[in-house]
């Protein structure tokens, strides 16, 4: 009965666990990107400094520098926003963790008790008593019972049967 809210319980963590993913993917996408582009101007200005006077190759190496110190804290926000996602899909997980955790626990415990009342039952029946009932019903209606064991032994052949495939 409780189970449909548990398990939106469980989506909604999913949900929010794939929208942090996605943010951060998307983050790190972009970091990388810029990374990727920081690179190319480096490799542009490292060509440009090959190809021109010796005195513009040190202008052409600090435009590098500077480029792929970019690239570097482009990077570098990329591991920081995967270290972001490790630690909310951590604390997502465990937090699933525990609610299931606590639901397993209550419905063994409900278990438990619904089986110590299902044995205090069968214990409280008296088979010798209930024989004896059932003994003295077909005392007093054996017509309706040779029909009700007539009709239980046509259903139990009806079941175990064997049939053409």
């Amino acid at each position: 009965m409780t189970t449909p809210k548990k398990a939106s319980g469980v989506d909604e963590k999913i949900d929010q666990l794939e929208g942090a993913v996605h943010d951060v993917l998307e983050g790190a996408k972009e970091s990388i990107a810029r990374a990727e582009g920081s690179m190319e101007k480096a490799k542009e200005a490292i060509g440009e400094g090959y190809g021109k006077i010796r005195s513009r190759s040190s202008d052409a190496y600090s435009k590098a520098k500077v480029y792929l110190t970019e690239a570097w804290a482009a990077l570098e926000n990329a591991r920081e926003k995967t270290g972001e996602l490790y630690g909310r899909s951590r604390e997502l997980a465990e937090e699933a963790y525990e609610k299931a955790k606590a639901n397993f626990e209550k419905i063994s415990a409900d278990v438990k008790k619904g089986y110590a009342k299902v044995k205090a039952k069968v214990q409280e029946v008296d088979v010798k008593e209930v024989r004896d009932d059932v003994v003295d019903y077909i005392r007093r209606n054996p017509g309706k019972s040779v029909l009700i064991a007539l009709g239980i032994g046509f259903a139990v052949g009806y079941l175990v049967r064997r049939r053409e495939p």
